[in-house]
């Protein structure tokens, strides 16, 4: 996974977790995913009282950055946990690929049988990982 990314989460509209991944960091805490939950509702009530209406936000807490990005037609949450030093304009493309991704790939699938979420799930990790794990132009010769 890209080093700047420590986490990335996908939220649905009641702000349950759908998606989360971690790269894990030796010596950091877990994430209480509940707390994270909340605290995604409470941005969206907070934009819904003073009139924000903004689709991305960027927080800096502690030692990271969080990037946090809504998809207005179905009101679901994309975020990602990112070092302190991130660049923004990069994190923001990478977390609208992945929201773009998930949109085509899971979406249309979100109310179907468990057996066809699976497919869509993994259809969609595939997709991440290809965003998240880039081949440099060196890797692509030497596999050729």
């Amino acid at each position: 996974m890209i080093k700047e990314i420590r986490k990335i989460f996908i939220i649905d509209s009641e702000a349950k977790p759908v998606y989360i991944r971690e790269n894990y960091i030796q010596g950091s805490g877990q994430v209480n995913y509940a707390l994270l939950s909340k605290f995604i509702k409470a941005l969206q009530i907070f934009a819904k009282e003073y009139g924000d209406d903004e689709e991305t936000r960027i927080i800096e807490m502690g030692g990271q950055k969080i990037f946090a990005l809504k998809d207005e037609f179905t009101n679901f949450q994309y975020v990602m946990v990112c070092q302190k030093d991130s660049n923004h304009k990069k994190m923001l493309k990478i977390l609208n690929n992945i929201k773009n991704l998930f949109i085509e790939k899971f979406m249309g699938k979100y109310h179907s049988d468990n057996e066809t979420k699976t497919q869509a799930m993994n259809s969609f990790i595939l997709g991440l990982n290809e965003i998240l794990e880039p081949v440099s132009k060196w890797e692509n010769l030497f596999r050729s």
